[in-house]
């Protein structure tokens, strides 16, 4: 995550020189690239999985927990040493001394593509050797999610056309919220949300009229992964049923613990690589050598929480469903917590998407249960662990609209996407008024690693 200003650079983006049915057209074709890329991506973290842990796809939590305990030990030291290669070889290809997988940060930062595509960090050397990490980080139990690596490489695969074919800037800036949103589109099977989520981090300045092409790519990179994984989906959410207007206004009251657990979160992933880098300098230890630690460390975290190594959908889906106690709900978001601080600050590949989503899932999902024995009523844990996914999201991100289309379309509920939305403008609102920026500074603050 990264709590950078993006200052604005008091440029007028014009409009693309080439429109209507070229633009369209290449945005079709862009999504279905960026869908096969990104299908691969999640083929190849899957086969990663099982040749460290012998895991099938989506059952990583599962098989953990059946291993032994030197097995769950020794398998995040081999992938951590794996990392550090990884990490040299991206120091000798031009990292500079501080080499780390990229992500949907980069993308933000240099959206408005100043100076060589070399410094945007968008060539495909970069990006696929980014992508190269994070899949062996995911794959050996990263604590971290698959999306942010997505989004980096589907914004590199598309902004190559621009350079293929001579577009301007305003077209290259256009195909990357394109390929960002049509990685979001693949990645959670959430077009729609990936369409905003390019408005509100990528294409800020630009009218929802004008995201045509960009809506025609995420929905070209839905579609296109649903049929190559069988209609399968990303994360398995029980249906919240009817909600009772008791629960409503339970999610509202816990609103407060869910924004407190957010920020929480961010500060934390924010400051742990800082704070292991300080370590590292004071110690004399170069950086692409920090992985093999963190690799012990999430170790001897697997030990008692096998479930909060790796992407975590699994047991996010058994906690929406109650299949945990509510006393283990917090206990396993605060060890997510830990696990993805300790991911980011020894420099291991993922972004922060899935932790968000696994926490307030978890947190939400516990409060349901206790409104559930206070009100009297069955206990909302489904309802209330997909608003808590929305709200850390959006806190995240300080994207309220791109959280709250995500767990409509996750959900298909009308009644979990009219409460997240109450709560995620609350929340970012809160988490801006705690977070304040400068007097002279009109961008937006991106939490983000």
């Amino acid at each position: 995550m990264s709590r950078e200003i993006v200052v604005p650079a008091g440029e007028v983006i014009s409009r693309p020189k080439r429109g209507g049915l070229y633009m369209w057209a290449l945005a079709a074709l862009v999504g279905a690239l960026v869908a096969l890329v990104i299908v691969a991506l999640h083929g190849v973290i899957a086969y990663g999985q099982f040749i460290a842990y012998g895991a099938s796809p989506g059952r990583l939590a599962s098989r953990l927990v059946d291993m032994p305990w030197w097995n769950r030990l020794i398998a995040p030291m081999v992938g951590g040493s794996l990392i550090c290669l990884l990490l040299r070889l991206g120091i000798s290809v031009g990292w500079g001394a501080s080499p780390r997988t990229f992500g949907l940060q980069d993308v933000v930062h240099h959206r408005r593509l100043r100076g060589t595509i070399r410094a945007t960090t968008l060539t495909l050397r970069d990006g696929f050797l980014s992508a190269i990490t994070a899949v062996v980080s995911l794959a050996w139990g990263g604590s971290a999610g698959r999306e942010e690596p997505a989004a980096h490489l589907g914004a590199t695969v598309a902004v190559l056309h621009g350079r293929l074919l001579g577009l301007d800037v305003a077209s290259r800036r256009l195909l990357v919220g394109m390929g960002v949103a049509a990685a979001i589109g693949a990645s959670l099977h959430a077009p729609i949300a990936g369409v905003f989520l390019a408005r509100e981090l990528i294409l800020r300045r630009q009218r929802l009229s004008a995201l045509g092409p960009v809506a025609i790519a995420a929905a070209a990179g839905w579609l296109v992964s649903i049929w190559l994984m069988g209609g399968r989906p990303v994360i398995v959410i029980p249906s919240p049923g009817v909600v009772p207007a008791q629960a409503h206004l339970a999610a509202i009251v816990a609103l407060p613990v869910l924004i407190a657990a957010a920020y929480a979160c961010n500060v934390a992933w924010t400051r742990a690589p800082i704070l292991a880098a300080k370590a590292a300098a004071r110690l004399r230890i170069p950086l692409w050598l920090l992985p093999l630690p963190g690799g012990l460390a999430l170790g001897v975290i697997a030990l008692a929480f096998p479930q909060v190594l790796g992407i975590g959908y699994e047991p996010l889906a058994s906690g929406l469903n109650g299949n945990y106690g509510a006393e283990l709900l917090p206990v396993l978001a605060l060890a997510k917590i830990a696990a993805t601080g300790v991911t980011f600050a020894f420099r291991w590949g993922g972004g922060a998407v899935s932790p968000s989503l696994y926490v307030g899932a978890m947190l939400g999902a516990a409060l349901g249960a206790v409104a559930g024995l206070v009100l009297g009523i069955p206990a909302p844990q489904a309802f209330m662990g997909l608003v808590g996914m929305a709200v850390c999201f959006a806190v995240l991100s300080d994207s309220p609209f791109a959280a709250t289309i995500l767990v409509l379309e996750l959900s298909g509920s009308t009644a979990v996407g009219a409460t997240s939305l109450f709560c995620c403008f609350v929340a970012c609102m809160v988490a801006r008024r705690l977070a304040p920026l400068p007097a002279d500074e009109t961008s937006q603050t991106l939490r983000w690693r």
